[in-house]
């Protein structure tokens, strides 16, 4: 039976707590945690799609805290910089400066859709950011729809990031239309110090080829962390290849030109997860890609709008193509 509801009269430890749902997917958002998706619940294979850190549980953040020690899971979004860095002038906390603020929000209530309008203004950048989060009654998939608008007189150059960190296990691989990838150069113990790019999927090793693909035991002991900077469409997914389901994103490749991956299997603070990410440039340094030319800038009064599709589907041991509408085959 096909319905959809909305429900802001939650709590999650301490933090409000908005529900949305229908007959395929549950999701929780914690407005007041960065607006943080912190639970995407898939109803037909009874799974959480998202990964929760056993050992740090959601909880208040103070502006310009160690993103890694607050890393409780769940889906953040990253603003206007990785690493923490200086430019012109000004401190940017590490991770940015949406995930630890409270946004403003506001419930939709349509016959046919739910959802929820997020916004806020930057801190340290003269920015405003909107959210919008539709579920509809018969879809798999949360439509998002985003607008971000610089009001400083002054070019603003940023890095910005998808940050969902997913459940996996050693039957998952990560499908995607990459070509060229390159290895961050603090995280090649998987492939050797020597490789520091391939080409989409396989790694040449020292060791014999490496299908980057797939992920490895957490008993493995190492991380993954590597850029693709050439993509032929705008998608990436996760898909357990013995149980047929997955998670995938559809998005604007014109607005998140590369995708990054970081995969802690068992070999960062001893856990075990994946991060797809995909982002407006690379590397993670913002200074650095600033410096190469990688880096994404809006003008001064410039506004950018764009649409994403968190989707979860079934019967699938591997993805091909993810179109911008988030169908799956």
């Amino acid at each position: 039976m096909s319905y959809v509801r909305v429900d802001s009269e939650y709590t999650w430890r301490g933090f409000r707590a908005i529900i949305f749902e229908n007959h395929a997917i549950r999701a929780m958002l914690l407005p007041e945690l960065g607006g943080k998706l912190w639970s995407l619940y898939d109803k037909i294979a009874d799974r959480e799609v998202l990964w929760h850190n056993p050992r740090v549980a959601p909880r208040i953040a103070h502006y310009g805290a160690t993103y890694d020690d607050w890393f409780c899971g769940g889906w953040d979004e990253l603003f206007p910089n990785d690493a923490p860095t200086s430019m012109t002038g000004d401190a940017y906390p590490d991770h940015g400066e949406w995930w630890s603020m409270p946004f403003e929000w506001q419930i939709i209530r349509e016959t046919d859709h739910v959802g929820i309008k997020l916004s806020r203004r930057g801190i340290v950048t003269d920015t405003l950011v909107e959210k919008t989060i539709r579920l509809y009654a018969h879809e798999l998939q949360l439509r998002v729809d985003y607008r971000l608008v610089n009001h400083a007189n002054q070019p603003l150059d940023y890095l910005w990031k998808l940050h969902p960190a997913v459940a996996i296990n050693a039957d998952c691989r990560i499908d995607m239309p990459a070509r060229q990838v390159i290895i961050d150069e603090g995280f090649r113990s998987r492939c050797g110090s020597d490789v520091a790019a391939f080409t989409w999927p396989i790694a040449q090793t020292a060791h014999g080829p490496e299908d980057m693909r797939t992920i490895p035991p957490v008993t493995a002991n190492t991380c993954d962390f590597f850029y693709a900077t050439d993509l032929d469409a705008g998608w990436c997914a996760l898909t357990d290849t013995r149980q047929h389901h997955g998670f995938g994103l559809a998005f604007d490749p014109d607005v998140f030109r590369t995708c990054w991956v970081f995969g802690a299997y068992g070999g960062w603070r001893s856990l075990y997860m994946a991060i797809l990410e995909p982002c407006t440039g690379y590397p993670y340094k913002l200074d650095d890609a600033v410096a190469r030319g990688t880096a994404s800038r809006l003008m001064p009064g410039q506004e950018l709008t764009t649409q994403l599709r968190a989707v979860v589907y079934h019967e699938l041991d591997a993805v091909s193509h993810i179109s911008s509408y988030g169908h799956v085959k």
